[in-house]
């Protein structure tokens, strides 16, 4: 269990008791193995006490919330990590986090020349992640910390935590992926309500909130084609419409679809549905006679 040592009185007065983590820390240092478990345990904070580490660590650490509440700060963020919440650090970065309202927390310390590698496997990466509580997660990192802490279970500590990582995976894939197509969502809605209108990657992903390339890659992954494409395919279907319940000429169809060119907006039309947009129109014609 961490135990946070008294320091300056002004310090106290203003953040209450600090542990400086850097301190007499011997699970601390590199390991020249694959994947190795430096430390692991749980830990509870009856009162406020925050920890800094200005160094980080030189292995991995991660964080999982069982109850309370972590005020974590990376650069000049601060967050509120509940239960369920996790945050990993990765080797060197700034540690700075405050237990409020009797945090409990399972901790896990590792590290290896393999250690970065298996987190870019499982799509990890430092950083906060607000996922919901997963009993999958809870049990696994426990299992983990029994392991780690007996020695005739020590030997299956690695796989547990290859385990481990796959259920944060999980989980944090999970959230981000409801996340991701709750933003798409949104950019279709916009796309069918403005599928006439010039649309540019560059806006569609500053309405998503993510960036160009991120955007791109989530809507591809979801859709299964370019926003661009869907756009130019919402423009066809509703040319389809206007070509079969309408009587307007060729070029206001393609101009009220979005086609300011009529060529292309044929050679578009005859690609995709394998006839010209007036070969479509005779044959909606011929099967309404």
């Amino acid at each position: 269990m961490l135990r946070c040592d008294k320091i300056e009185k002004n310090q106290r007065a203003v953040f209450g008791m600090i542990y400086d983590g850097n301190k007499k820390d011997t699970t601390d240092f590199i390991s020249d193995r694959c994947l190795q478990v430096n430390s692991c345990g749980f830990q509870h904070m009856p009162v406020d006490c925050t920890v800094i580490r200005e160094k980080g660590r030189y292995d991995y650490h991660i964080l999982f919330i069982d109850s309370g509440e972590l005020e974590v700060k990376r650069g000049d963020k601060t967050q509120i990590l509940r239960r369920g919440n996790i945050v990993v650090y990765e080797p060197g970065e700034k540690h700075c986090y405050t237990s409020k309202n009797g945090v409990s927390s399972l901790w896990l310390h590792f590290g290896g020349t393999a250690a970065r590698e298996f987190l870019k496997t499982f799509g990890l990466e430092g950083g906060i992640y607000t996922s919901n509580f997963s009993i999958s997660v809870f049990e696994t990192f426990s299992n983990l910390i029994r392991q780690f802490n007996q020695t005739e279970l020590k030997k299956f500590a690695i796989g547990t935590l290859l385990t481990l990582l796959a259920h944060i995976s999980d989980t944090v894939n999970n959230i981000h992926m409801a996340e991701s197509s709750e933003a798409v969502s949104e950019i279709l809605t916009y796309i069918n309500m403005h599928y006439n209108k010039k649309l540019t990657i560059d806006e569609l992903s500053k309405k998503s909130g993510y960036s160009k390339s991120r955007f791109s890659h989530l809507f591809s992954d979801i859709m299964h084609t370019t926003p661009l494409a869907y756009q130019k395919n919402i423009r066809l279907t509703n040319a389809c419409e206007l070509l079969s319940g309408t009587g307007i000429s060729i070029g206001e169809v393609a101009r009220s679809c979005g086609f300011n060119d009529q060529l292309y907006f044929c050679r578009v039309f005859k690609n995709k549905y394998g006839i010209s947009p007036s070969e479509y129109r005779g044959k909606i014609k011929a099967q309404k006679i």
